[in-house]
């Protein structure tokens, strides 16, 4: 648990700013993240992405690569209220399990932040979908 946890904040929250302040509008912001990640049930790869809402509520948003060869769509529940929300910084965070790195929290203009919820129990399962369970334990997430 001291691992997860020590691993989670030496990943901390990758700060990334935006490239349109009009997010509120719908407008997609760009995010750099420098080691791959999961997304729902899908691996990323490290790299260039545009985060974009995809209902007005934004309780869907759509995570698209530059180069368009990486995609996923994902819920957001409401998270806590985003300090940066005039900025036009886009602010991502990741939760680690068994050092996968899972997207746990988008924060962007005019927006509170948005949590995707991850649980241990579902990043394990996750991880065991994907083949990336650590031999160790395999067994737990059956």
């Amino acid at each position: 648990m001291k691992k997860i946890l020590a691993v989670a904040l030496f990943a901390g929250v990758v700060s990334l700013v935006g490239i349109a302040p009009a997010l509120a509008q719908g407008d997609p912001a760009l995010v750099k993240v420098p080691f791959r990640f999961i997304v729902g049930d899908k691996v990323l790869p490290a790299g260039s992405y545009r985060i974009a809402l995809q209902t007005q509520d934004a309780s869907v948003l759509l995570i698209t690569s530059l180069d368009g060869k990486a995609m996923a769509a994902f819920a957001a529940a409401e998270g806590a209220s985003n300090p940066l929300s005039t900025s036009n910084e886009v602010r991502v965070a990741f939760k680690s399990f068994d050092g996968q790195y899972f997207l746990s929290q988008v924060s962007m203009p005019g927006r509170d932040t948005r949590e995707v919820l991850v649980s241990k129990v579902s990043a394990e399962r996750t991880l065991a979908k994907l083949n990336l369970m650590p031999a160790e334990h395999a067994d737990v997430a059956k």
